[in-house]
């Protein structure tokens, strides 16, 4: 199918800016391409993977001196055999949340495109607003926690706890940033390094799930791919990657003062009973 330049910039900001917010991007990109702009389900897939391919750029470029000094930290551990301890913590924060990540999101993947493929969309919607409303209960469970741990902290057991529930992730409605986030604050990190480290972490777990979830459509089904034309695929990427750099240093500000489980809520009950009313 082709897109139209008002549909590329429309959900190149919906994605720019949701992917910060924990409300769970796929979802509304989604909703927003299925219901709002009239496409078809088949282009779903390479639709969020060239949205997602643009915010990852995003991300790349505003950290890019925090990923400079991670890999400048990582080489000097390399030489010094295990100095500068205290990067090196962090460096393993990252490993072990892309490993506890892993762990969970393949089976979960698996069972999602087999079983979850071929949901009635009615049953999708609504499939997908549970899981923001999951994502907006586990924010609210932040609330009244004891928050005082920095960046600078995180270690190898922060990063295997944020992995295993970034891996959740996976379903429809669940949020990444939502239940990194959640994990992170829980684990006693303040609102903004959650946040911080959460989008640090969008990274390398975007690059592999982009890896896995393309291999994975390559081998099991090559049509789909053909759904979105590449060169609108690459206009909703440079769309979504112009407008997440352009709103990410303003929602980590916004981290610490908005309540985010109430929009997640908000839009999880708007999709659920959008999802009901199809099925009626």
């Amino acid at each position: 199918m082709l897109m139209d330049p008002l549909s590329i910039l429309i959900l190149g900001a919906v994605q720019g800016i949701a992917e910060w917010l924990p409300i769970s991007s796929k979802t509304l990109d989604t909703a927003v391409f299925l219901q709002m702009l009239g496409g078809s389900r088949e282009a779903v897939v390479p639709l969020l993977l060239y949205l997602h391919l643009g915010t990852f750029l995003a991300a790349l470029v505003y950290f890019r001196s925090q990923l400079i000094e991670l890999i400048r930290a990582g080489w000097q551990i390399v030489r010094s055999a295990g100095k500068n301890k205290e990067r090196g913590s962090e460096l393993l924060f990252f490993v072990f949340a892309l490993f506890g990540t892993g762990l969970i999101a393949l089976p979960l993947l698996w069972l999602s495109k087999n079983f979850l493929a071929n949901l009635d969309l009615g049953f999708l919607f609504a499939f997908m607003g549970a899981g923001l409303i999951i994502t907006a209960l586990l924010l609210h469970s932040q609330k009244g926690r004891r928050q005082y741990r920095t960046t600078s902290a995180a270690g190898p057991l922060d990063g295997l706890t944020v992995g295993l529930m970034q891996g959740l992730s996976v379903l429809p409605g669940l949020s990444r940033s939502g239940v990194s986030t959640t994990a992170l604050i829980w684990r006693g990190f303040d609102a903004y390094s959650a946040f911080e480290l959460s989008f640090i972490l969008s990274i390398p777990t975007v690059l592999c799930a982009e890896m896995v979830l393309w291999g994975y459509q390559l081998f099991a089904d090559r049509s789909l791919l053909g759904a979105l034309a590449v060169g609108d695929g690459l206009m909703l990427a440079a769309s979504s990657a112009v407008f997440g750099y352009l709103t990410i240093g303003a929602l980590l500000r916004l981290a610490r003062k908005l309540d985010f489980s109430v929009i997640a809520g908000a839009f999880g009950l708007l999709m659920l009973i959008a999802g009901l009313v199809r099925l009626t």
